[in-house]
């Protein structure tokens, strides 16, 4: 998975933001993980509108929010600015459709696929080739009581996974437990159903994967396991899975 080194740094949007960016070559075992900021000044947000489709300025207008829809057209139009990377078209020439779940992809270039998440001010995006991918993204915030919310919305195997650390890092296991699960649903294209009891995460020694047993876990042939890459940078945690084709 490529996101050694990974920063958040801010995307630059000018009047060449239309223009095609060079070539990336992806091969069908990869993940790139791209990663930037969603401030932007006066100037960059109209160059920004200038990327979105038809469709995706509408959904800028329909937000109340200044600050959710400046972020919301940075996030879009940074995800137009990186998928033509990977295809032949310019970014505001690229279609975005979506599938009947909702999940976005790109009908002209079916084999790449991709996902984007953004919260508190950042952005992640993962791209992948042959395989359904899933990105999902916290804020790490320590005045959160994540025991509570634990002990409400997950199972009994997660709650001890995170209690068995140490305290400072509740907070940290608790995303892990969160954003495995987000990333799972985002790449399979489904919604995150509740209660999450039934299900629990295991992390490997290094702290770097996280196994997601959907179901009960026993050997009857019933539990399903997906496997996470788990990250924390910064103030934040994020977790991205691939769905490989069978």
């Amino acid at each position: 998975m490529d996101n050694m080194g990974l920063t958040f740094e801010p995307l630059v949007f000018s009047e060449k933001s239309k223009k095609r960016s060079d070539f990336a070559s992806i091969g069908a075992d990869d993940v790139h993980v791209y990663g930037f900021l969603l401030d932007m000044g006066t100037v960059e947000c109209v160059n920004a509108v200038g990327v979105l489709s038809d469709e995706e300025r509408a959904r800028a207008d329909r937000l109340v929010s200044d600050l959710h829809r400046s972020h919301f057209i940075a996030a879009h139009a940074g995800l137009r600015l990186i998928l033509s990377r990977y295809s032949t078209g310019c970014p505001n020439e690229l279609t975005i459709h979506k599938s009947g779940k909702g999940k976005p992809f790109l009908p002209d270039s079916p084999s790449i696929r991709f996902n984007l998440t953004h919260s508190h001010g950042r952005a992640l995006i993962a791209v992948a080739k042959d395989q359904e991918v899933g990105i999902d993204l916290e804020k790490i915030c320590p005045e959160v009581d994540v025991l509570s919310l634990a002990r409400r919305f997950l199972s009994n195997r997660d709650i001890t996974f995170i209690e068995s650390g140490e305290p400072g890092l509740h907070h940290q296991r608790f995303l892990h437990a969160w954003v495995a699960r987000e990333a799972v649903c985002k790449a399979a294209g489904t919604g995150m159903t509740f209660p999450l009891h039934g299900d629990h995460l295991e992390l490997s020694r290094d702290g770097t994967e996280g196994y997601l047993i959907l179901g009960d876990g026993k050997a009857d042939g019933r539990s399903e396991e997906h496997t996470s890459e788990l990250q924390s940078h910064s103030f934040i945690s994020y977790a991205v899975f691939c769905l490989k084709k069978k």
